[in-house]
């Protein structure tokens, strides 16, 4: 084992024990089949199964062409899943960032591809929280009006740093060179070059990694709307407004918290069991 490859495996042992004690700490397995109807269960998990396979085919359509077989896609699919979901602050993006990088040999192509794939899932949720203001009325946390700037300030600096980059490179080009402008041009092209690399990654997929997202939170909503309507829980809006904020705050709704639950252990089951038929067998996990 060479040293690189030693320090992948030390850092996902590392991650992965730090995720197993949060999981641990923060969730009761005993207790989903002590409090929830089993029909609400089995909801949830057929939400679970549709809703990861459109996740991870999203990512998957976003990596395409980088190399990676499908069964090592599914196992990193499924360690890094639960890594993203249980960890604070985000935190469990950079895991991801770091494992796909790794795996096709390409971190900038890692880095991007995952925020590639956040920045389309926030778009989506934005819209349906946008979509639920529309017709109920519910009011807006302040983080949505943030993330609507931060989204088309994004969009504007994506769509105008071609002629920017062309511009800014012409004309320190023609002027005289000094240290400091051998410097901006330096970074000039890094710049471009992680600007290529969004490009390449969301050219002729983006708006369908946008679809394929919003059909994800259509299935999580109508889940809830669906165990409501059985259960006959009453007023459902507010019980949606809470689940789509609780996406987006450190705070988790008891929906939310069941999905987390079931996710994190689909992800380890269909791990285990990828790694027991032996499909991914030489290839690096």
């Amino acid at each position: 084992m060479n040293r690189k490859s030693f320090v992948y495996n030390l850092i996902n042992i590392l991650v992965l024990f730090a995720a197993a004690l949060i999981f641990f700490y923060n969730y009761n397995i005993s207790s989903l089949s002590e409090s929830v109807d089993v029909t609400n269960i089995l909801i949830v998990t057929a939400t679970v199964v549709i809703v990861h396979f459109l996740k991870a085919f999203r990512l998957y359509l976003a990596l395409y062409g980088a190399g990676l077989s499908a069964s090592s896609y599914a196992k990193i699919y499924c360690k890094v899943t639960p890594v993203s979901i249980l960890l604070p602050f985000k935190l469990g993006e950079l895991f991801r960032m770091y494992c796909y990088g790794y795996q096709i040999n390409n971190i900038l192509k890692g880095v991007i591809t995952v925020l590639l794939d956040r920045f389309m899932d926030t778009i989506a949720l934005v819209t349906m929280i946008i979509a639920m203001w529309l017709y109920s009325g519910q009011p807006i946390i302040p983080l949505v009006y943030l993330l609507v700037v931060f989204i088309v300030a994004a969009l504007v600096i994506f769509i105008v740093f071609p002629g920017l980059y062309s511009y800014w490179k012409k004309y320190l080009l023609r002027a005289k060179a000094t240290p400091h402008k051998i410097a901006v041009l330096h970074f000039l092209d890094k710049t471009n070059l992680v600007y290529e690399e969004i490009a390449n990654v969301s050219r002729g997929r983006g708006i369908i990694l946008y679809v394929l997202s919003l059909l994800a939170w259509i299935v999580e909503i109508g889940s809830i709307v669906i165990m409501s309507k059985i259960n006959d829980a009453g007023a459902l809006t507010p019980k949606i407004s809470e689940y789509l904020r609780s996406a987006l705050s450190g705070t988790q709704s008891p929906e939310l918290k069941q999905f987390i639950l079931i996710s994190v252990i689909l992800m380890i089951v269909i791990y285990l069991l990828v790694k027991a038929c032996g499909t991914a067998k030489g290839e690096r996990n």
